[in-house]
């Protein structure tokens, strides 16, 4: 299992916690976004996670109430890694393709796909 997979099950998948920020920033350069920030919350904690070295994201389907169902890890081969690449091809990106490739499955609202160096979870 990768640290990211292991970090991930740490928060049960954020399974039933709420998404209410999405936050896309040029860490290296302004004009060229390169990380994404989602924010999360349940009753009782807020989490950010930071994923950096994005090459590509894809979101839809989102609206006021957005509650995830799970964030997982993606491995090619399987399907939900399929629905990940068909949501990513809509994305603008340039020939880079980063190593990792997460998936929000909705409960209710967005579903999002990120394509991604390297990723950190702040809880608080």
């Amino acid at each position: 299992m990768t640290p990211i997979a292991q970090t991930l099950e740490k928060f049960n998948h954020f399974h039933d916690w709420y998404l209410d920020t999405i936050a896309i920033q040029g860490e290296a350069d302004p004009e060229v976004p390169d990380t994404v920030t989602l924010g999360l919350f349940d009753q009782h904690r807020r989490a950010t996670i930071v994923f950096r070295g994005v090459t590509r994201v894809g979101i839809e389907n989102g609206g006021l109430l957005n509650i995830v169902n799970a964030i997982e890890t993606v491995s090619p081969g399987s399907e939900p890694y399929e629905q990940a690449q068909a949501l990513l091809a809509r994305s603008a990106h340039d020939q880079r393709r980063a190593e990792h490739v997460v998936y929000l499955f909705s409960t209710v609202g967005a579903e999002i796909a990120v394509e991604f160096d390297s990723s950190r979870v702040e809880a608080v």
